[in-house]
């Protein structure tokens, strides 16, 4: 009898709540429908953005690695008491003008980079 009577009291419950709570969860998932579209797009734009950024750095990352590589041979080549005083600073002018023209080049590329960014962000 009291379990009888206790399925029904919890059926009554039920049914009010639902009742009162039904229209707010429609709304409810709605929304959270909403901002998860939202969520998506935006994910894909940065997902594109990034993926482009990480391509562009694969492009440039063997340029300066051959940079670096060039700076090291001419340190030591520098570092030679061999080499004629005039010879070597002849040579560093020219080294240094050429990786100050491929570091000016890489600094406008990095400027197109961001004006690309604020346009699409």
């Amino acid at each position: 009898m009291l379990n009888r009577l206790r399925r029904r009291l919890d059926l009554l419950v039920e049914r009010r709540v639902d009742a009162l709570l039904s229209p707010r969860l429609v709304v409810l998932s709605e929304e959270f429908q909403a901002m998860q579209r939202d969520y998506d797009a935006r994910l894909g734009g940065t997902q594109a953005d990034f993926s482009f950024m990480r391509s562009e750095f694969d492009r440039i990352a063997p340029q300066l690695a051959a940079l670096e590589q060039r700076f090291e041979w001419l340190r030591v080549r520098l570092a030679d008491d061999q080499l004629h005083a005039d010879d070597a600073a002849s040579r560093a002018m020219a080294e240094h003008e050429r990786a100050r023209i491929r570091l000016e080049l890489a600094s406008h590329y990095e400027e197109r980079l961001r004006r690309l960014e604020a346009e699409q962000g």
